[in-house]
């Protein structure tokens, strides 16, 4: 198989990440694969991560540092900003294309693509796209017999296709709401969803959480016999997602002992794009500053709003703004549109993009309106000052967009 094979076997599958409603979630599916080919996510150690914010800043933190140290380290995260090798990295690996150096070659993924595609040609329930890629992963990190991997949920966690892993360290990023039609409409209820990752005699390592779901995160850990320890700075030096990696790597050290240089050189070096990412570009003589977010509930805009608020005090914001149809636009605008100059709707590629009508309907702000990121960019340009931000966010699906657009402007 060819990787261009290997992504329009990808594309035929149901894919709940375009299109809502095209899959039942359930981990027999998955079960069965992994039984047929040999159950590879028995063949290697992992940390697997939940939560609802930071998920992969936090695993991408973990695998930098460890990578750093020299460990054999795989890492699958969702979702992906341009290609779908970026899901799967290694630490082996140099790539000389895509966001990172370190993600799987074409060839490789093709073949990993091509043996799933195999197997399933004879079964009529098929995995989803999500569950094809997390398959894949499993096959790859145990054919390269990794020493540890980094596994990030796709959405939930008690039926997220990652949940047939039974890791070193379970992981618990902040929880909010988020994914409600799926998860439930409560804190609640979206936290006995993410705490199914937890397994019996794990320890579990979690961010600080609101009262209620730490509640429930301590009951299935004494339901589970399971150890919990939280990851607090007193101090509030740390930013929360480094500190949370730091704490894992702590609870990892008897088996992954990891030195100063490399906790320091992993940090510094752990690239994560479209999260906070400054990117600077100079058109006709004039340069434009732009912060790139993928920032997709009110949480996550609140967090973002307190960044700029920090690191750009006196700047006039001009927000390109896009999301999907089953978010939160109402809660995300309330937090962010009011610090913004302008606002300019547009649209991104992905069945679950809301309407430019829908998304000034719902925030209650008329904005400009642009029919994708090039014209959204470019009316973004027209008027900026010196003391001008771009914000770009609402959306990864924007932000892999938006990624690409301004790679062939530079």
């Amino acid at each position: 198989m060819l990787y261009s094979q290997a992504i329009t076997y990808l594309n035929s599958l149901s894919n709940y990440e375009q299109n809502r409603g095209t899959c039942s979630f359930n981990l027999k599916r998955i079960r069965n694969f992994l039984q047929a080919v040999g159950n590879p996510q028995r063949k290697f150690l992992s940390v697997h991560i939940t939560g609802s914010n930071g998920k992969g800043t936090v695993g991408n933190f973990i695998f930098r540092v460890l990578k750093e140290e020299g460990y054999k380290v795989g890492f699958f995260s969702s979702p992906h900003l341009i290609c779908p090798r970026e899901r799967i990295r290694g630490s082996w690996l140099n790539s000389s294309t895509g966001l990172f150096k370190d993600i799987i070659s074409r060839k490789d993924f093709a073949d990993s693509i091509d043996r799933i595609a195999q197997i399933e040609r004879k079964n009529r329930d098929k995995l989803s796209f999500f569950e094809a890629l997390t398959a894949a992963a499993f096959l790859y990190f145990a054919q390269q017999k990794v020493d540890l991997a980094i596994i990030e949920t796709g959405m939930g966690g008690r039926l997220d296709a990652t949940n047939v892993v039974n890791p070193l360290l379970c992981v618990l990023t902040p929880i909010a709401l988020e994914h409600c039609q799926e998860l439930g409409n409560s804190l609640t209820k979206i936290a006995k969803e993410k705490v199914g990752i937890i397994k019996r005699g794990a320890q579990v390592v979690s961010a600080p959480q609101k009262k209620e779901v730490r509640k429930i995160i301590e009951k299935r850990c004494k339901e589970k016999d399971a150890q919990l320890f939280e990851a607090r700075d007193v101090s509030l030096r740390k930013p929360e997602n480094a500190l949370l990696a730091l704490k894992v790597l702590e609870k990892l050290s008897e088996k992954f002992p990891v030195s100063q240089r490399a906790i320091k050189q992993g940090l510094r070096n752990a690239y994560w794009p479209g999260r906070l990412e400054e990117i600077s570009i100079i058109k006709q003589n004039k340069k434009y500053q732009i912060l790139l977010d993928g920032a997709h509930n009110p949480a996550a805009t609140e967090f973002l709003k307190k960044a700029i608020e920090k690191r750009f005090p006196s700047a006039e914001i001009v927000l390109i703004f896009s999301a999907c149809r089953d978010k939160d636009i109402e809660g995300m605008s309330r937090v962010i549109f009011p610090a913004c100059k302008r606002i300019i709707f547009t649209r991104f590629k992905n069945r679950r993009c809301e309407t430019i009508k829908g998304l000034r309907r719902r925030s209650g702000e008329q904005g400009e309106g642009a029919r994708n990121i090039k014209e959204a960019l470019n009316l973004a340009y027209k008027g900026a000052s010196a003391n001008t931000l771009i914000l770009i966010s609402g959306s990864f699906y924007l932000a892999g967009e938006a990624i690409k657009n301004i790679k062939n402007q530079k």
